[in-house]
């Protein structure tokens, strides 16, 4: 074997490639936990947010309720700056029905 020294050093290099390749595994394992890690912040932050339109959405109608029952017109212009327009519908008629649909 000492009269070889380039099957030695072959040697050794094929015998550190499995190291090396353990190394290389851990740093893209690592990166990839990085990165899962990331991407489940993100899916929260989107969940958050779907969660948050919808009590914003409700807490807009409220105060349209608001405005539109007290007659308040500081809140309706409030309102309308930020771009919500109310529209009021009239109650129904409350005569139109009130035999029930009977007749006599």
């Amino acid at each position: 074997m000492r009269d070889r020294p380039g099957l030695n050093l072959l040697l050794v290099i094929v015998a550190a490639l499995p190291l090396v390749g353990a190394v290389v595994n851990f740093v893209l394992a690592q990166g990839n936990h990085s990165l899962r890690s990331a991407v489940n912040q993100r899916q929260h932050e989107i969940a958050q947010g779907a969660q948050l339109a919808h009590a914003n959405e409700a807490l807009i109608r409220q105060i349209a309720v608001v405005a539109v029952k007290n007659h308040d017109d500081r809140l309706r212009e409030l309102l309308t700056r930020s771009g919500i327009t109310i529209n009021v519908t009239p109650p129904a008629p409350s005569g139109a029905s009130s035999d029930g649909g009977k007749e006599e």
